[in-house]
């Protein structure tokens, strides 16, 4: 019979004889955190283009198809622009029934929706 091993490098908890329950848990943290969603640095004329769209959206009435960072991964999210706080820099948006604000800071990219 052949025995299968197990090389460090693969697994760093199997080859050791003992680990600490900490040592676990924050080899488990860390691994998660390696795999958190990262979103971009926009820069200034991204920023200007998408503070463009909305505001052509709200003026016209028109809808918009964005992508936002909720704070774990990016939605996307097909709504109309009800009003635009500047002071607090967000966007409210009604999709249907829900009502979602937004801050412009988490926007991602911004479209015009043709036919909404």
């Amino acid at each position: 019979m052949r025995e299968t091993r197990v090389s460090k490098k693969d697994n760093l908890f199997a080859s050791s004889r003992f680990v600490l329950p900490e040592h676990r848990e924050l080899y488990a943290r860390i691994k998660e955190e390696e795999r958190r969603y990262v979103p971009p640095q926009l820069d200034q004329e991204q920023l200007g283009e998408m503070s463009e769209r909305v505001w052509q959206a709200y003026q016209t009435g028109s809808g918009l198809t964005l992508t936002y960072y909720d704070g774990q991964q990016p939605r996307l999210l097909s709504a109309h622009v009800v009003h635009i706080d500047r002071e607090k820099r967000r966007i409210k948006l009604r999709a249907g029934t829900d009502v979602h604000w937004i801050s412009f800071a988490r926007l991602l990219h911004v479209e015009v929706a043709s036919g909404f």
